[in-house]
């Protein structure tokens, strides 16, 4: 199945995934007894999402929270499809999107406080999808990237301080994650010049 990964993430995803499926399992369990589909559970990010842009100014704890609830669902839809034998190249799309949506919802609700300068937000709402599109098309044409450095390495720990201790470094950490997924890009394309010969 294809997917939005590099080489590096892959051994870690490959190796981790008992390990989610471990700590996953009982909420795999009860949605599995409750007949939710893997698809609905992706989903759910986009409803997380728009309560955050609710909630993000007067609850950022609770923002916080959610946050962590969207990510949690980012992994769940995935073990769950895999669990009940409904992993499809359909789901794994689904989920592109619905991560995205998500990540993109956070964003606009950072910028819409004000904690996040709109310039920078607009930017990485172009720069994260470009970044994921071009690993796919990278797996897709067999040149996958050795290694991607994405959002949660960078932006996910500033989210984080801010909603938490209100410390804001996010202008700074969304810069620094666009030139960084800028850089992947850049080297995605030079891989896809080769391998779409």
């Amino acid at each position: 199945m294809l997917d939005s990964y590099s080489s590096f993430e892959h051994r870690f995803l490959d190796r981790g995934r008992w390990l989610v499926l471990t700590l996953l399992k009982p909420a795999v369990l009860l949605l599995t007894a409750l007949r939710v589909p893997p698809n609905v559970v992706s989903l759910a990010q986009i409803g997380v999402g728009v309560i955050i842009v609710f909630t993000v100014t007067s609850y950022p704890r609770l923002t916080f929270l959610l946050f962590m609830l969207a990510l949690l669902l980012d992994s769940l839809d995935g073990t769950l499809a895999r669990h009940t034998g409904r992993a499809s190249s359909f789901g794994a799309l689904l989920d592109q999107y619905c991560d995205h949506g998500r990540e993109i919802l956070v964003i606009a609700a950072l910028a819409r406080t004000g904690a996040l300068s709109p310039f920078p937000a607009v930017l990485y709402a172009l720069a994260y999808p470009a970044l994921n599109l071009t690993l796919y098309l990278c797996n897709y044409h067999q040149v996958p990237l050795p290694l991607a450095l994405k959002s949660y390495l960078v932006v996910y720990p500033a989210i984080f301080a801010y909603l938490w201790f209100g410390a804001n470094w996010l202008d700074g950490a969304v810069s620094i994650s666009i030139g960084l997924m800028g850089l992947v890009v850049v080297q995605g394309l030079f891989h896809l010049r080769r391998g779409m010969r």
